[in-house]
């Protein structure tokens, strides 16, 4: 009996002491070796975007484990750098379950005229070797400004500085050239209305540019006058200007005006074959009709079609246009000349003449 006893009170004694070892393991030690690995609660980089300069790039996360826990940064970036880093728990949750971490790269100044990228990502990992990973977010520091002046322009010029009442063909020309290259060049001419004109320059050679605009006739008595500026446009869109100076198209010294289509140059002609010209007679008196007389001198080849004698005889009412037509037909090789005059019955008006030439050749064999 005593035998038994004996034995009894060392088994109760074993079971006290290990009831005794498993009470003094915490509670924590036990439930860590079978936890879940870190969850990453959140994660944020800021800012999105820096200046071409560069800045400080700031990454932040909370991560609860029950474990022993490290957190890392990993960055990428576009041109294809790679590293780690670790993020420290902030003083305040040091000791909690939900961490946070915060940890910061410096991005130098990108030189580059393309954005530069860096993207970061959470690796969470806990003494069990438990770990997750969230991606946080990027920064993209932006390009530097591209370095480039603006297109140089000289030597701006319009000729002839003046025209007749009819108007007529004026030639815009400049020299542009740029660092990098010239993507348009145009001419603004300020009408005497007031409003815009822009003119196309087309480049005859590697910097030089000429385009062409033709003024309309002038049918009041003071000139008309048109500035010209011309700019140069880079492949960026920085352009410069220049003055071109300006050109006018003469008033007239009454209310009537001649035009004849395409001047009264006519060219070549066949012999025998007949060229035509449009001439166009305005009255610009707001109320008056006036009598005129349009007439043809000099070579026989120029003919004003259903005239008496060379002489068309007319009215025109105010604020109106008349046409009539020049018939010019060479019989010889050579050249002709001739003239073309508009007369105001009552002499109120100084003529208008217009010379005329022409050069008949053969026809072709």
């Amino acid at each position: 009996m005593s035998a038994f006893t004996s034995r009894r009170r060392a088994v109760l004694a074993a079971l006290s002491v290990l009831a005794a070892l498993l009470l003094a393991v915490p509670a924590g030690a036990a439930a860590c070796g079978e936890s879940a690995p870190p969850q990453i609660k959140s994660a944020a980089v800021s800012p999105s975007s820096l200046p071409w300069e560069g800045g400080t790039i700031v990454l932040t996360a909370e991560v609860e484990s029950d474990c022993g826990l490290e957190v890392y940064a990993e960055v990428n970036t576009s041109g294809g750098l790679q590293w780690s880093f670790q993020l420290l728990p902030t003083e305040e949750t040091v000791n909690d379950e939900l961490q946070a971490f915060r940890g910061e790269i410096g991005a130098p100044a990108n030189y580059d005229e393309q954005p530069f990228t860096y993207e970061l990502t959470i690796r969470a990992l806990d003494s069990t070797e438990g770990s997750s990973e969230q991606f946080a977010g990027a920064t993209e520091v932006a390009g530097a400004p591209q370095f480039d002046e603006a297109p140089y322009v000289s030597n701006a010029a319009v000729t002839p500085s003046s025209l007749g009442t009819e108007g007529g063909w004026v030639t815009i020309s400049a020299d542009v050239s740029d660092n990098r290259s010239v993507n348009y060049v145009f001419a603004n001419i300020m009408l005497p209305d007031e409003t815009l004109k822009e003119v196309p320059l087309e480049p005859v050679s590697s910097s030089h540019f000429v385009g062409h605009y033709k003024a309309p006739p002038n049918y009041g008595t003071a000139a008309a006058k048109y500035a010209v500026t011309v700019y140069g446009e880079d492949d960026i869109g920085q352009q410069r200007s220049e003055s071109a100076g300006t050109f006018s198209v003469t008033g007239r010294l009454g209310p009537l005006s001649l035009e004849i289509e395409r001047t009264g140059s006519i060219g070549n002609v066949t012999v025998g074959r007949t060229a035509t010209r449009a001439i166009t007679v305005h009255n610009s008196s707001p109320t008056k009709w006036l009598k005129a007389s349009l007439a043809v001198a000099g070579s026989p080849w120029f003919a004003l079609r259903n005239s008496t004698a060379g002489k068309i005889e007319f009215s025109i009412g105010p604020g109106t246009s008349r046409r009539f037509w020049l018939d010019v037909t060479p019989t010889t090789v050579g050249p002709a000349t001739g003239s073309l005059t508009l007369t105001r019955a009552d002499g109120a008006q100084p003529p208008i003449a217009r010379n005329l030439s022409v050069k008949g050749i053969p026809p072709a064999s």
